[in-house]
Parts: structure tokens; sequence; C-alpha cells
């Protein structure tokens, strides 16, 4: 009997142990995490969101998935021959003083590049976000 409740405390104690090194997985993932969201913004961004682009005759239209990112958060801006889009997801208020659970949507600093054809100068047009989508016009300047 003495080595049934010695089993069940070993037992209760390993499970502590592994609940305890989890947490501290958790927490030190929410501190790089964390570290890594508030990080001065650089040439790259931390997360690069998922583009389409459809070519029309006189236009590309560049569809970007960006969900929870407000129209005066994101920059749109030609560099030569590229199109940068970049901005900040922020942390939802809800969630600040929470503990980190299960991290997979990127939050912070996200930045796209995107290389324009060759030879063929661009402007902005129609810009707007919709349903989580930043969805905009670039005109093909002839």
């Amino acid at each position: 009997m003495a080595s049934r409740q010695w089993d069940f405390s070993f037992w209760e104690q390993a499970r502590d142990l592994i609940e305890h090194a989890e947490r501290i997985q958790r927490n030190l993932l929410q501190v790089a995490v964390g570290a890594h969201y508030d990080a001065p913004p650089s040439r790259l961004g931390t997360w690069v969101p998922p583009v389409n682009v459809v070519e029309t005759e006189h236009s590309w239209w560049v569809i970007s998935a960006l969900p929870g990112v407000e129209a005066d958060q994101i920059e749109v801006r030609l560099e030569g021959n590229e199109l940068i889009i970049a901005g900040r997801r922020p942390l939802p208020e809800c969630c600040a003083e929470g503990e980190l659970q299960l991290w997979e949507i990127p939050l912070g600093r996200f930045e796209r590049r995107l290389n324009l054809t060759p030879g063929v100068r661009f402007a902005v047009g129609d810009m707007r976000v919709e349903a989580g989508l930043l969805i905009m016009e670039l005109k093909k300047i002839l």
C-alpha cells in the first residue's frame, strides 16, 4: 500500500514539474515575442502578409491579407521598381494583461515588398481596406 502512495505522489510531482516547465516556456516565448513586438522599426518587417496580384491591361490589382489592421496603420509607397506595404498589427487591448497560451497570429510590424515589372512605371490608384483585405490598384503609366 505504501508503494502505491509513493507512485501516486511521484506522478503528481512529475505532473506539477511538467506544468511548471510549460508555464516557463510560455512566459519565455511571451517575453521573446513581446521584445520582438516592441522592437524599433527596421527595413525588414517582423512578418510578411500574403498577397494576390491580378494584372489587367491598364493596372495591377494588389490584394493583401491584413485582418485586424486599421487603414491608418498601413503605409503604401513606391520606391523605384518596388511596391512596399508596411505597418503594424497591434495586440488587441483585451489581451494586454493576459498570459500567452498560443501564438499563431503574427502581431507587430509587417512589411511586404513586391518587385514590379521592369521598365513599366506605376502610380497608386484606388486603395481601400475591406473585410481585412487591403485592395489597391497600381495604374500602369504608359
